[in-house]
């Protein structure tokens, strides 16, 4: 939609935040005739910015008397379509969008946008610096970074916008269509928003929903249900798996895409299973861009990944250190066990909350020692012990990180992957892994 079509448009936007004020903001500057609603009460810095926009205010409930007259609804990505306001509004037919449809109404760049329920941030981050490497203006747009509406205002049309996307934002597309897409995985998440896992599901294939045969499809061969989601898509479909042939894959230790050999995994700064198969992910979306193979390859081995997501801290006395501080469950510490081959000094545990630690033990294969903390510090010992692994018990995260060091050799894997919550002894996993840096960065000596 071009900013003309906006002009005296009576368009309601329902919530504020990043994406409402960015939201309210563009469609005053094009003309529309805006109200901003809000259910609870905004921040102090929202509530003068909007002033300073001069439209109509209503905080602190949803009258439907906001629905009279309006044409358009632009809404958070996190109200749920169950509030009456929009349940009147989708029985008056009346279009309801979020801001990223809004967004790429008002460009003419290329879109390059992420979606699944794990792998999306990293993803979106390694492509976004990948196409860094090329020849066009590149964005970053979404969850990691700035509002789309607002990023869509400073692109030209031969830039690119790699934008992450929730099921909650897809739900709110009309047009959207990207040139490169990718639907890394799916496993059941936003029940309480969505319903059923089938409302989920169809939310996240969305991000095909309008692409074309000239568009590119990126999904993952080894989830059943994302590859029969696809199957109906119109763009070509390319897959990409760890474990079996696929478009990209791993062969003999090398990462192939199509018949191309980029580099052997081992070369890789992110580690962690997941984090290969979202590298694989990556590179196959950014195929079509013509990016120089040595560029690829140099930002492979220093991408060292999100912050606290199996985040390469650098190599230290010759062991190279990861930091998985947000891996605050079983699941999400065995893929990044099972991504490594050298030997690893496991350093986790956290808080109590009784989970089974006995599924970590097929991920345990290249585990040489582990290091107990925090409360449940004690139990992750017990796991080792039932595994004939060697272990420590300690208390606090500097005397882990020596204990780490002094058990350790050059060659060997130094990783934080708790698989517990932090709350025993740090507010946020964010501290726990800040923490876990500073520690490694006094013990360590300067890192290569």
């Amino acid at each position: 939609m071009k900013s003309s079509e906006l002009e005296k448009k009576k368009i309601l936007v329902l919530g504020t935040a990043k994406s409402g004020i960015a939201a309210a903001t563009y469609l005053v500057k094009a003309g529309a005739v805006v109200t901003v609603n809000d259910g609870g009460t905004p921040s102090e810095a929202d509530v003068q910015t909007l002033e300073s926009l001069e439209v109509e205010t209503i905080f602190g409930s949803h009258p439907l008397s906001l629905l009279d007259g309006t044409e358009l609804i632009v809404k958070n990505p996190g109200i749920p379509y169950q509030i009456p306001l929009l349940q009147t509004a989708i029985e008056r037919g009346i279009p309801i969008w979020t801001e990223v449809e809004l967004a790429y109404r008002s460009t003419k760049a290329d879109w390059v946008a992420i979606t699944g329920s794990n792998g999306k941030t990293t993803t979106t981050t390694l492509v976004h610096e990948l196409l860094k490497q090329g020849s066009r203006r590149v964005h970053l747009a979404g969850n990691i970074g700035f509002p789309a509406v607002e990023v869509a205002q400073q692109t030209a049309a031969d830039d690119v916008i790699v934008i992450e996307l929730s099921s909650f934002q897809l739900m709110g597309i009309q047009s959207f269509q990207p040139v490169s897409a990718a639907f890394l995985n799916l496993s059941p998440a936003h029940l309480d928003y969505h319903g059923d896992v089938t409302s989920y599901a169809a939310a996240k294939a969305r991000i095909f929903s309008n692409m074309d045969e000239a568009g590119r499809l990126v999904v993952n061969a080894d989830d059943e249900e994302v590859m029969r989601l696809s199957k109906t898509a119109a763009a070509e479909r390319l897959t990409f798996s760890r474990r079996q042939p696929a478009y990209a894959h791993v062969e003999n230790g090398m990462i192939f895409v199509g018949q191309t050999k980029i580099l052997p995994v081992s070369e890789l700064a992110l580690g962690g299973g997941h984090n290969l198969e979202n590298v694989l992910a990556a590179l196959t979306l950014i195929e079509p861009f013509g990016i120089a193979l040595t560029a690829i390859q140099d930002v492979l081995r220093t991408f060292g990944g999100v912050a606290h997501r199996t985040e390469y801290i650098g190599e230290f006395a010759g062991r190279k250190v990861y930091n998985d501080s947000k891996a605050t469950n079983n699941v999400a510490t065995e893929a990044a066990l099972s991504g490594f081959h050298s030997s690893i000094i496991w350093i986790c545990g956290g808080l109590e909350r009784g989970a089974d630690l006995t599924p970590l033990k097929s991920a345990m294969t290249h585990v040489k020692h582990v290091i107990g903390l925090g409360e449940t510090g004690q139990r992750f010992a017990d796991l080792a012990a039932d595994q004939q692994i060697a272990s420590t018990v300690t208390r606090e995260m500097e005397e882990a990180v020596v204990t780490a060091f002094d058990v350790s050799q050059p060659g060997d894997i130094i990783l934080l992957s708790p698989a517990s919550a932090s709350w025993d002894q740090y507010k946020t996993y964010e501290e726990r892994g800040e923490h876990f840096i500073r520690s490694v960065q006094k013990v360590g000596g300067t890192k290569k």
